[in-house]
């Protein structure tokens, strides 16, 4: 009977140190159009640099369909090289799928002549989107001037991770 018991617990412990992998769905292509409409908050200058506050709101087809707001910064260097990062809040469809989504988004402008380039990235999401996971790219002219409509495209992988 012990030496019973001794395999039971042995097995159980064996058992439970072996950890039985759980995998995420295969990764799907994300690619669409975001067109986003920038108001400027507040803007200071710092060493010839000049850092602009903004808001955006945004409309997004594709992959994902639905609609955004963000919080941003905009940084134009002095030697004209811009920088941007943000968290886009956004609410909609992914792949069929309905809910909210907070991405990061970070991105850079050579020069006032070139197109933005940037990744971005899914931090979280809610209601059917809560298990979501994605990154990618995206780039494009941008808006030509605060509220004024610019595009941009994004492209990427998504995918579900289970539940």
């Amino acid at each position: 009977m012990k030496r019973m018991l001794l395999k039971l617990v042995t097995l159980s412990a064996i058992l439970a140190m072996v950890s039985i992998p759980v995998l995420a769905g295969p990764p799907t292509a994300a690619e669409g159009l975001w067109l986003y409409l920038p108001t400027v908050v507040s803007e200071r200058w710092a060493d010839g640099n000049r850092f602009v506050q903004t808001t955006e709101v945004g409309e997004w087809s594709g992959t994902f369909d639905g609609v955004s707001t963000e919080v941003g910064q905009v940084v134009r260097h002095s030697s004209g090289f811009r920088s941007f990062t943000a968290i886009v809040s956004f609410e909609g469809e992914v792949d069929g799928k309905e809910g909210t989504l907070e991405m990061s988004v970070a991105g850079k402008r050579p020069d006032a002549f070139s197109d933005w380039q940037g990744r971005w990235v899914i931090l979280s999401g809610t209601d059917e989107l809560t298990n979501l996971r994605g990154q990618g790219i995206w780039w494009g002219p941008g808006a030509p001037a605060p509220e004024e409509w610019g595009d941009i495209y994004y492209s990427g992988t998504i995918h579900f991770e289970p539940e």
